[in-house]
């Protein structure tokens, strides 16, 4: 077997619904991150995307609410990663923001246009989805690089 062997990734599918509180960011980030091997040179990439979108469900809608709920889906087939962050909804959807260099938030959509192979947004003010894709090759994960 070849050295990316540990890096292969089977067609793995799950769903999973948390609270809408800030200490469920790091279990939606590691329910996702399961899914990839160990080393995986795109868990960490992952692990990021799934915290920025995870985080705007509980800032910008009625995820974050009290009571309120996020969900978060991922489907791997061999060939891409595809992550989904449902959201309760709320008055406006997300938008690109202009921000300074020192400003703590803004860069959302940033990221995700950055460093996914794809993304998206669909859905309203009764619940949206922010959805990412990584792509890899050949059934092993792909390598990132800037």
């Amino acid at each position: 077997m070849t050295g990316s062997s540990t890096n292969r990734v089977v067609d793995e599918r799950g769903r999973r619904t948390f609270a809408g509180r800030a200490d469920q960011v790091g279990a939606a980030r590691r329910f996702v991150a399961a899914a990839l091997p160990p080393g995986s040179p795109i868990r960490e990439l992952t692990g990021l995307l799934v915290s920025e979108a995870a985080t705007n469900a509980l800032l910008h809608s009625a995820s974050g609410r009290s009571g309120g709920t996020f969900a978060v889906e991922y489907a791997v087939d061999g060939r891409r990663l595809r992550v989904e962050i449902r959201d309760a909804g709320g008055p406006s959807g997300p938008r690109r923001r202009v921000h300074h260099l020192e400003s703590l938030t803004g860069r959302g959509l940033d990221l995700f246009e950055a460093l996914s192979s794809r993304w998206g947004v669909h859905g309203g003010p009764a619940g949206r989805v922010v959805w990412f894709e990584l792509d890899l090759v050949d059934g092993a994960v792909a390598e990132w690089s800037s």
